[in-house]
């Protein structure tokens, strides 16, 4: 089958693209500003650290002795001399508040950890991280640490968080865009080919060469829809075709009876009592040809009116053995039953009547003269094997794939009268049981058999 496809513009995306954009855009902000939290937090946490091992150095004095105002004024002192730029100073403050040494000029801190600001080397105020210890004397050591990385960092916050919003904007639209834009042309291939459905061309499928992952699953799973659908259209229009084929003949023939009665003119009134009744046959094979159809529907749609219970086979198949033994004996045939186990299967008694009587039916009607039929029930596993096995001609293997279908006949029972429902309406009762059914050669005849599930409880 050859797919062709149809030329179409490009499909809109809509405000997808934007909406999807603003919402990338939005986490992206997010995410810069946690990560601005996060890295200020650990610089902060850096300086504090820095800031303890500077302070603690200053205190510890060697030889053991006291912590004193002089000995750490001279450090500072020491340490100004030798360092002439650094990120990081000294101040000690006096019990008073007075400062003793350092250089900075900032006002008395807080013991502890705290923001500090003071006047660099130009005119702008600055800021930094300050450690304030109490010495024993009660003079305040103050370990000052410039934070110009925080500092830059808090600066370029604004610039940075604003230029990662526009750049995840933008390529947030175009992906999505480019995303969306590949799914509407994805989706716009389906849709082509359901129109094409839709004006009449069942044979046309979603093509799957350029699809892959869930959309070529996808694709796939519709058009096993869509083989489906074809099928069952088709096997509607062979019904529909079938239906007005088998009615035609008996209509025909009722129509040449009632004119062949219309054109007896002598008056014999058996002859009048012969029409009627050759009409009354006529009629009577329309009408079983349409409530065969009823029970067709009825069972396979599930709206047949059914009795469930749990049901003895051994008595059902000897009574119909005994029903059905003078209809094939008519015919030249009998029926036997052959190994019967004490089986039960969960199910509507009527219907499992029905369908045995279908398949002897069958035998009686489309098997030649002295054809035996045989019954039997036996146990496999969770399950009941029900089998009626025939010795006549048996069906050609590629009859017994299609005769399940309604006004289907095997190449034997062609011209034999029958509305070759019989195995469509036995298809059906056994689905109904959840059940299987298979035709196998009997060579000769044939094997029908039923595998129905089994009911817990038997006799």
């Amino acid at each position: 089958m050859r797919l062709t496809r149809v030329a179409s513009p490009s499909p809109r995306v809509g405000r997808l693209a934007v909406r999807v954009g603003i919402a990338f855009a939005i986490a992206m902000a997010v995410v810069g500003l946690i990560g601005f939290i996060v890295a200020e937090r650990w610089v902060t946490h850096r300086i504090d650290v820095s800031l303890r091992e500077h302070a603690a150095k200053y205190l510890a004095l060697g030889g053991g002795a006291p912590v004193t105002d002089a000995a750490v004024a001279a450090r500072i002192e020491d340490w100004q001399r030798r360092k002439v730029l650094s990120e990081r100073t000294y101040v000690l403050f006096g019990p008073d508040g007075r400062r003793i040494a350092g250089r900075l000029d900032i006002a008395v801190p807080p013991p502890g950890l705290s923001i500090v600001r003071f006047r660099g080397g130009g005119v702008a105020v600055q800021e930094g991280r300050a450690l304030a210890t109490r010495l024993p004397s009660g003079s305040l050591l103050v370990v000052v640490q410039r934070s110009q990385a925080a500092t830059a960092l808090r600066a370029l916050l604004p610039q940075v968080v604003l230029a990662i919003s526009l750049v995840a904007s933008l390529l947030g639209i175009i992906a999505t865009w480019l995303f969306a834009h590949v799914i509407a042309r994805r989706l716009a291939v389906a849709q082509r080919a359901a129109d094409a459905i839709a004006a009449g061309d069942l044979s046309r499928r979603i093509p799957t060469d350029d699809l892959d992952g869930m959309f070529a699953a996808q694709a796939e799973a519709l058009n096993r829809m869509l083989d489906r659908m074809e099928h069952l259209v088709r096997a509607q229009r062979l019904f529909s075709s079938n239906l007005a084929h088998d009615l035609r003949s008996p209509l025909t023939r009722l129509r040449g009876t009632l004119r062949d009665g219309a054109a007896s003119t002598n008056g014999d009134g058996r002859t009048l009592a012969t029409t009627f009744e050759r009409a009354e046959r006529e009629c009577a094979a329309i009408i079983g040809i349409f409530d065969a159809l009823l029970r067709l529907a009825e069972i396979e749609s599930g709206q047949h009116p059914t009795a469930v219970s749990t049901v003895a086979l051994r008595p059902l198949i000897e009574d119909i053995a005994d029903t059905m033994e003078p209809v094939l004996a008519d015919c030249g045939g009998r029926v036997t039953i052959g190994r019967l186990d004490d089986a039960c299967v969960q199910g509507d008694a009527d219907l499992i009547n029905q369908m045995l009587v279908n398949l002897l039916e069958n035998v009686a009607t489309h098997a030649p003269r002295g054809t035996r039929a045989e019954l039997s029930a036996t146990r496999d596993g969770d399950t009941v094997v029900v089998t009626v096995r025939d010795d006549g001609p048996g069906l050609a293997p590629e009859d017994r794939v299609r005769v399940t279908r309604p006004f289907e006949r095997g190449a034997a029972s062609t011209g034999r009268r029958g509305s070759g429902l019989g195995l469509a309406i036995v298809q059906a009762i056994v689905r109904f049981h959840h059940g299987h059914l298979a035709l196998r050669d009997a060579a000769p005849g044939l094997i029908v058999e039923i595998r129905l599930p089994q009911a817990r409880a038997s006799v």
